[in-house]
């Protein structure tokens, strides 16, 4: 024998809470909000700026049914449609087009 000895107590210790295993590779979990992202795409395995589409969430519904019952019925209810600050943001790959997430204002 050589005298190896093994220090199994000096081992890197993973948190759990930050990360999750995928199918393919360890993936950081990290909040997703209005804007764009710099994230590792599960699917494709690349590190990307994320893709952000706005689409109408339950806050563009409220505010226009809220500015409806105010009595703004000519036309400017719907101006919550055409603000993104008020959509929910759907963050997609743009090499693959996988859904990395979702960004629901309510």
């Amino acid at each position: 024998m050589l005298g190896v000895t093994l220090h199994t107590s000096q081992t890197p210790q993973t948190h759990p809470l930050l990360c999750f295993v995928s199918l393919y590779m360890l993936v950081a979990v990290r909040p997703l909000g209005a804007n764009p992202v710099q994230i590792a795409c599960p699917k494709c395995h690349r590190t990307v700026l994320s893709k952000v589409d706005h689409s109408a969430g339950l806050l563009t519904y409220l505010l226009c049914g809220g500015l409806f019952f105010c009595g703004f019925v000519l036309g400017c209810c719907l101006i919550p449609f055409c603000v993104d600050r008020v959509k929910d943001a759907k963050h997609s790959c743009p090499s693959c087009k996988t859904i990395l997430g979702v960004y629901k204002r309510l």
